[in-house]
Formats: structure tokens, C-alpha cells, sequence
């Protein structure tokens, strides 16, 4: 930020659906320094059809509570109070996870510091440790060859040392230019949850915005509490959305790769789940995300010229940037 530049504004907004006692908690951990920053804090509560607005509303008064009478993910959630926003910056931050003391300010130095930065991303950890240490969540997204996004330095023992550069942000924690999202083209609803933030990252970065890794802003996260890992809907969600995001932004090889990796797989554990009902009930899983995105491609393919057509920086430049692998 230039000499006589006013601060960001930061609006900080957390997503509940149906877990108002982690949200609760999650907002406790940002409260003083939201109020220290005179950030406002939204909480979307996304279709939970519980009490949890109730129960929200009693225990965070201090908080701005949304209702949204129909749960359409993680992204709408998000969308909602983006829409409405204010604020120079959007933090974000899962209503699974804690904060630490300066988690808001250390998201916004970079993008105070640096009007290219489109998006910071936090030093995510952890919650559980592992026999007295601490394991990090993320440390911004990559990409690799098979269009298939993931948490850099994962499971990785804290502290870990890693560039500020990144391909994109997690959206567990972290923090967006509202700008740079609107002149991106905002989350995509569509793909309700998972691969939302890597979407995204890479819409910003074929607009030419960067995305940095503030490594002393810290969160702790309970990793898939809200959905878990071993349900219909993040295995579905996730391989779908997983080769969509590469068909509508990644080179066609990654593209194939993606769809071709899902489909061996699929066929791989197809004699498994004859003897399985766990694998029986993966593989009819798999073989949904594959139909949802097969159906959609055509749109997904109509996307991608949308990309192209208002990008700035080549696709071929932004992959070149990726990690190998």
C-alpha cells in the first residue's frame, strides 16, 4: 500500500450448514481482531433447516446472520455475501476451523502491499495432532499434470517453509480482492462444493491477478467435518467438479488425463465391488460423476471459449507456472 493509501476494508464471512456449535467457535476465535479491524463478520447460514440460525443468532449477536432458505453449497453460500459486500476483501474462513491472533490482518498485508494480488491464502493446520505434532492443511492449492487440485504441503509437520508464490488459494482461509473476483467472474455456484477455489484461482490468474501465500496468517481446521471423506456426496462432487475445472481451463491433455484417470479407476475397482458393498457403493458413485459431467460438458466446453475470450494472460502461461509433476 502507497504512502497516503487508505487501509483495506474486510468484511469476514463463514458458511454454517447445520454445525452452529463449530461455527460458534469458529467465530469466537476472530471476534476481537474482526473488532479490532472493524471488520464485519457475516455468517451465511446455507438452507441448514435446523435452529442453527437460532442458536447462531443467540450465541454471536455481534455476528450478521444471513439466512439462505435452500442449502446450494459452499460457493452460493459464499456468492451470497459477496454480492452484497462493501468491503475491499473478502475473508474467508470454514466454519470448521479456528483462528489465530492476526489471522485478518496477516491475510490483508499482501494485498494492501501489492495491487496485482487478487487472493492471499492462509497457513492452514491441522486441528488434531499427530503424536504431539502439529500437520499442515494447506499452504495454498497446485494443480498437477491430471488436472486433480490439491493442498500444497500436505500432512507436512509444522512449520514448514514454502514460497509465497502459489497457484491458488484454499478456500478453507483466505482472503479475496472483491475486485479481482468480480472482474474474474465470481465462484461458480454450479459446482456446489470442492474445486470452487481452484476454479477460481485459475480465472484470476488468465485475468492476471496473482495469488500469495501469507504464511503468518494461521488457522487450525477439523479437515471435512461438515461432509466427510467417505460419502456419496465428496466422492461424487469432488471427481466431477475435479474434470470440469480441467476440461474449462486446463490444456487438453490435462483435460484427458483427468477424465481418463477417473474412468481407469472406476474400472479398476469395478470386480472389487462385487464382493464389497463399501467399494460397490464407491464405484456407483464414480460412475455418477462421470454421467453428471459427461452432461454437462457441452457447457462446461462453452465456458471455456467464455475463459479464453476475456482472458489476459494465456493458458499456456499459467501452465507453465504449475508445479511439475
Amino acid at each position: 500500500m502507497g504512502p497516503g493509501s487508505r487501509p483495506l476494508t474486510a468484511e469476514v464471512v463463514v458458511v454454517n450448514w447445520r454445525r452452529p456449535d463449530l461455527t460458534l467457535a469458529c467465530l469466537e476465535s476472530i471476534r476481537q481482531e474482526a473488532a479490532e479491524l472493524d471488520a464485519v463478520v457475516t455468517v451465511v447460514d446455507n438452507g441448514s433447516g435446523d435452529d442453527s440460525a437460532d442458536v447462531i443468532a443467540r450465541g454471536a449477536p455481534w455476528a450478521r446472520l444471513v439466512p439462505v432458505e435452500t442449502n446450494r453449497g459452499f460457493a452460493a453460500g459464499v456468492s451470497v455475501a459477496l454480492h452484497e459486500t462493501t468491503a475491499d476483501v473478502v475473508v474467508l474462513l470454514n466454519n470448521d476451523a479456528v483462528a489465530l491472533p492476526g489471522f485478518i490482518a496477516e491475510l490483508l498485508r499482501p494485498l494492501a502491499r501489492d495491487d496485482t494480488a487478487g487472493a492471499s491464502t492462509a497457513r492452514l493446520l491441522l486441528f488434531e495432532r499427530d503424536g504431539g505434532r502439529r500437520l499442515t492443511n494447506s499452504t495454498g492449492n497446485v494443480v498437477d499434470a491430471a488436472g486433480n487440485g490439491s493442498d500444497r504441503d500436505w500432512l507436512r509437520p509444522h512449520p514448514v517453509s514454502s514460497p509465497a508464490e502459489v497457484f491458488g488459494f484454499c478456500g478453507g482461509a483466505c482472503a479475496l480482492r472483491v475486485d479481482a473476483v468480480r472482474d474474474s467472474g465470481g465462484l461458480d455456484e454450479s459446482l456446489f462444493m470442492y474445486y470452487e477455489d481452484t476454479d477460481l484461482s485459475w480465472k484470476l490468474r488468465r485475468r492476471g491477478w496473482t495469488v500469495v501465500y501469507a504464511e503468518d496468517a494461521v488457522a487450525l481446521h477439523r479437515h471435512a467435518s461438515s461432509s466427510g471423506v467417505d460419502t456419496e456426496l465428496f466422492v461424487v462432487a469432488n471427481a466431477r467438479n475435479r474434470m470440469t475445472v480441467a476440461l474449462r481451463h486446463g490444456p487438453w491433455r490435462m483435460a484427458a488425463r483427468a477424465v481418463v484417470r477417473t474412468v481407469l479407476r472406476l474400472l479398476a475397482d469395478a470386480p472389487a465391488s462385487l464382493r464389497s458393498p463399501a467399494r460397490r457403493r464407491e464405484v456407483l458413485w464414480r460412475a455418477k460423476a462421470v454421467a453428471q459431467f459427461v452432461r454437462a460438458a457441452p457447457r462446461t466446453l462453452r465456458e471455456r471459449r467464455q475463459v479464453d475470450a476475456r482472458a489476459t494472460v494465456s493458458r499456456r502461461e499459467v501452465v507453465e507456472a504449475l508445479p511439475r509433476s
